[in-house]
């Protein structure tokens, strides 16, 4: 009889490996028979762990949230003030430079796939964004930004899902590193501008 242990690893196991396809072979062209190819988990053992394709989005959905949220409260461990802890969000398409060359932003792409006719699964993407949305408008309150953190917000993430969109069409590494190296020098400029009204 299998322990609990080693069946939530088993489920976990899937879905990593969904969380791998969805990203670089996109939702809808990724089957049950896939998801059991590279988890290398027997498809009769892949149904006992989800009846149906969006039971494994939700479940990829929830690790993804849970590794961001990790890594976001790593990064106030790491860097001791709002504006370290933004810069290192600005670097952040650096880390994976060569998988959003090849696949584009694991984030984006989907949400796009799936916004096209489905709506209902677009919704459980969205929730991604709303983490780092979030975490970023408080680091812009910390700064001293609060007058126009949401906004600030929109802009810092509109800026890097640019660099990831842009880099993936031009297969460009250096445009990643050129972008997040000025979006560094915009939010150090910041700095020197808070509660100011014209911080855009």
């Amino acid at each position: 009889m299998v322990s609990r242990e080693k069946t939530a690893q088993i489920k976990q196991h899937v879905i990593e490996a969904a969380d791998q396809l969805f990203y670089q072979k996109g939702y809808n062209l990724t089957s049950f028979s896939d998801i059991a190819t590279v988890s290398k988990v027997p498809r009769g053992n892949l149904n006992y762990h989800f009846s149906t394709k969006s039971e494994v989005l939700v479940a990829v959905i929830g690790h993804r949230v849970t590794e961001m949220q990790k890594m976001l409260s790593g990064w106030e461990e790491e860097y001791k003030t709002p504006l370290e802890r933004l810069q290192r969000y600005a670097k952040i398409v650096s880390n994976v430079e060569k998988e959003v060359i090849h696949y584009g932003c694991p984030m984006g792409t989907l949400n796009s796939e799936l916004g096209k006719v489905q709506h209902d699964l677009k919704a459980v993407t969205k929730v991604q964004f709303e983490v780092f949305e979030q975490w970023i408008k408080k680091q812009f309150q910390l700064m001293g930004c609060s007058n126009n953190a949401a906004e600030l917000t929109i802009h810092l993430m509109v800026w890097t899902q640019g660099i990831a969109t842009m880099a993936y069409i031009h297969q460009d590494t250096r445009l990643i590193k050129r972008e997040a190296k000025s979006v560094t020098t915009w939010l150090a400029s910041l700095t020197s501008k808070t509660n100011s009204t014209n911080l855009l």
